[in-house]
């Protein structure tokens, strides 16, 4: 009798060992690990440019007004509007047309009326450069952008106030097979004339991995993570090239799982 009971007793602590095992196995297969996806904006889209002067005035000597008596600038000077630059013999003087730096001068073309005798630069600036046409439909005209300093010496605000709409140059276009737009910026405050700059444009798009989002009964799906089990969210999306573009259903910096393909609501998940 006492065999009996110690067999039977054997049985049940295996059985219920066995069971273990199973549950045990069973959940493992439940838990699944994931890999998360942080939502965030676009990055800044970075384009390259130079700080130009907005107006050019060149000197030229009128021979019909007299020789050149006097030069009354030198180079290098800011001179205001309407400075005196140059008086002739007879009275007659030439004025600068804007607020300007006096960037050459060539007393030499006081006698040959064929060379500048001065150039003038207005102080007054804008950022001159391109824009690639996979990146023209990410500048949006008049919005908020940053303009850093090439040497990372300052960072200012500014806007892009002008956009081509044609290619700038059809020549150029054909030997690279890239098409360029010429573009105009304005810094909200001044910048050396000659600089270079870099122009950081921001992108407010939300771009999520393909295989983040499912479609499920008609709807897309995503799938964040709470207390270790996976919760769905319905997004409104558009495919773009390789990506989805978020609309609704998500906010930055959500995290969702990164691969959603096996995943169901409610399912448990580790993360990595």
């Amino acid at each position: 009798m006492k065999k009996i009971i110690i067999g039977i007793g054997v049985l049940v602590v295996a059985g219920a060992g066995f069971f273990l095992y199973q549950n045990t196995q069973a959940n493992a297969k439940d838990d699944t690990s994931v890999e998360m996806y942080q939502v965030s904006k676009q990055t800044p889209l970075h384009l390259k440019g130079q700080v130009q002067s907005t107006r050019k005035q060149t000197v030229l000597v009128d021979p019909e007004k007299g020789t050149v008596q006097t030069i009354h600038v030198n180079e290098g000077d800011h001179v205001t509007k309407d400075t005196i630059l140059v008086t002739y013999r007879w009275g007659e003087v030439i004025r600068a047309a804007n607020d300007s730096v006096v960037t050459a001068l060539n007393e030499d073309a006081k006698n040959d009326p064929q060379q500048a005798l001065m150039v003038l630069k207005s102080e007054e600036s804008s950022i001159k450069g391109t824009v690639t046409e996979y990146d023209r439909s990410k500048v949006a005209l008049n919005e908020p952008i940053e303009i850093k300093y090439a040497n990372n010496e300052k960072t200012v605000n500014g806007k892009i106030t002008s956009l081509a709409e044609m290619n700038n140059d059809p020549a150029k276009e054909e030997k690279t097979s890239l098409v360029t737009y010429n573009f105009t910026a304005v810094p909200d405050e001044a910048i050396p004339v000659g600089y270079s700059v870099e122009l950081l444009i921001p992108r407010n798009e939300i771009h999520l991995p393909l295989k983040s989002v499912v479609e499920k009964d008609g709807e897309h799906v995503a799938y964040t993570v709470s207390k270790g089990k996976a919760e769905k969210r319905s997004v409104t999306v558009e495919k773009g090239n390789g990506y989805y573009v978020l609309r609704e259903g998500l906010n930055e910096n959500d995290k969702i799982i990164k691969d959603a393909k096996s995943v169901k609501d409610g399912m448990d998940v580790t993360v990595e």
